[in-house]
């Protein structure tokens, strides 16, 4: 098995196994781990990722798919669970909603040396945000057109 495959599986179990605290060991020294709006050291990993599992204590990782590279892979995975617990998010925190929601990541990872270099998770936040019913204050949908008539 490839070093990256190794890692991703590695880094995937310890999370659903909620066995997070030692994550860092996986990474190099000047690794960095980063979502929308949060970026952090191997070292700060555990906590970052008990903030999830805290907050969705039943989260379930589905992979959808894979592309492999020389250097890493992006992996596509659907995230379930059901929020009952505080999300500590780049906005604020979200209070317990009770809510099952499910939400779509990518994590796209690049290994050196047998270790991981980066791990860059990507989704969107006002899907999740929007799954849990909640609203982002200031913010409303602009009006939408009135659509284009091409009959005379």
């Amino acid at each position: 098995m490839r070093d990256a495959d190794r890692l991703i599986e590695q880094q995937y179990t310890m999370l659903l196994r909620r066995d997070v605290a030692r994550l860092p060991e996986l990474y190099a020294a000047d690794a960095e781990y980063a979502m929308p709006g949060v970026t952090v050291r191997p070292a700060e990993l555990p906590a970052l990722l008990r903030t999830w599992t805290g907050a969705f204590p039943d989260l379930r990782v589905d992979p959808l798919g894979a592309v492999r590279t020389a250097g890493g892979a992006a992996v596509e995975q659907r995230l379930t669970g059901t929020h009952t617990g505080v999300l500590h998010t780049p906005f604020g925190t979200v209070a317990p909603t009770g809510r099952s929601v499910s939400w779509e990541v990518v994590d796209v990872v690049r290994v050196r040396r047998g270790r991981i270099a980066a791990w860059r998770s990507y989704f969107d936040w006002g899907q999740l945000i929007a799954l849990l019913g909640l609203q982002v204050a200031g913010l409303s949908r602009a009006p939408q057109p009135e659509p284009l008539s091409l009959s005379a």
